[in-house]
């Protein structure tokens, strides 16, 4: 049985990457902050039940090494995984004005703590392995009210890049999947905050519609099959054309 490890496992993209992994005979290990929201999720999707869950901040290293040491004792290695997790976003508005300290949030948050989960899966993988990093259409154009999150996704679409080409002849690939606005629990609190969002930023969409995450998922089990063996170090954006505008 091939392993697959999937951080923010428990709403929204990830949740379905992990179901749509398990319903292909993963063994799925997966993560998130909040181990109350995840056996909602179980209770939900009984099928849930056989993945591998663990309550991590993936930003806290201590944290962090503590799994990654758990997974390499309990499985060896890793054949696929999915750098999912991100938060919501502490530093909105005008760059000038947000806190410092919400700044390096962000960058912790969006970027460090993807690229040490993605340190530690290439030093549980072999030839054939496959990692798919979740950036965003922010992470090609600019954000005005979230620039260190659009800086962090720039950030992801470099590092995705340039250690694809390091590893490539270690047999194993590094793409990203960049979604455009995603129908995901984040964005049914702000509608229900301010009735009309969904209306709203759905006029702004080329698609004049957000994306199921299933829309997502399709993308990322795609980069990580072998119909997707000769795609290496590529970002597939899946916006309903936002990013065109």
């Amino acid at each position: 049985m091939k392993i697959a490890f999937v951080t923010g496992g428990s709403q929204g993209i990830g949740l379905e990457t992990v179901r749509r992994l398990v319903a292909d005979d993963y063994q799925v290990i997966t993560c998130s902050r909040r181990e109350n929201i995840w056996q909602q999720q179980v209770e939900r999707y009984p099928e849930l039940a056989v993945v591998d869950y663990h309550q991590v901040d993936i930003s806290d290293e201590i944290q962090l090494n503590r799994l990654f040491c758990v997974i390499r004792e309990r499985y060896g290695n890793l054949d696929v995984a999915v750098n999912n997790a991100s938060p919501a976003l502490a530093s909105g508005g005008q760059f000038a004005e947000v806190e410092p300290s919400a700044l390096r949030d962000t960058l912790q948050q969006d970027f460090w703590a993807q690229a040490y989960c993605l340190q530690h899966e290439l030093r549980l993988m072999g030839e054939g392995g496959a990692i798919v990093n979740l950036s965003s259409v922010n992470g090609f154009r600019p954000t005005p009210n979230a620039a260190m999150y659009s800086a962090a996704k720039h950030a992801i679409e470099g590092l995705t890049r340039s250690v694809a080409l390091e590893v490539i002849g270690q047999g194993i690939r590094i793409n990203a999947v960049a979604p455009g606005v995603t129908w995901t629990p984040r964005w049914e609190a702000r509608e229900a905050e301010a009735p009309g969002t969904r209306e709203e930023v759905s006029a702004v969409v080329p698609a004049k519609r957000y994306a199921k995450s299933s829309e997502i998922v399709d993308a990322i089990t795609f980069l990580l099959s072998e119909q997707a063996s000769y795609i290496v170090g590529h970002t597939l954006v899946v916006d309903g054309g936002l990013s065109l505008n």
